[in-house]
């Protein structure tokens, strides 16, 4: 997923997105997920006006009788060290795994380019 830079000067972000899932589960609606972030190591990245950056979403798409699932209806994303959120509509299906100490669904850091 892309991030881009729409101020009129230059930005730096370090780190992980907070990204939350939003969907229905098997028992509750606009269920909130927010994912884990991927062990990984990360460094500045500077956007110019109008550049950007991105951050991989790797996630387990649900199938028949895998579970606990999601169906996921939007995406909440909040940029590092921010408090601006932007909510994606997304219509896809995810195993849900809120309680698991090394889940398959997890977010990567911020990396230059788009």
């Amino acid at each position: 997923m892309d991030l881009t830079n729409e101020g009129s000067s230059a930005c730096t972000m370090r780190g992980f997105p907070g990204v939350d899932l939003i969907g229905a589960t098997s028992s509750q609606q606009d269920y909130r997920w927010s994912l884990a972030r991927q062990s990984a190591s990360y460094s500045k990245v500077t956007l110019q006006p109008g550049q950007a950056a991105h951050f991989n979403l790797t996630y387990l798409p649900a199938a028949m009788g895998s579970g606990d699932n999601i169906t996921v209806a939007k995406i909440v994303i909040t940029p590092p060290n921010d408090l601006t959120q932007a909510q994606v509509s997304w219509n896809e299906s995810v195993i849900l795994q809120d309680g698991a100490t090394s889940p398959g669904t997890y977010i990567g850091p911020v990396t230059a380019g788009a």
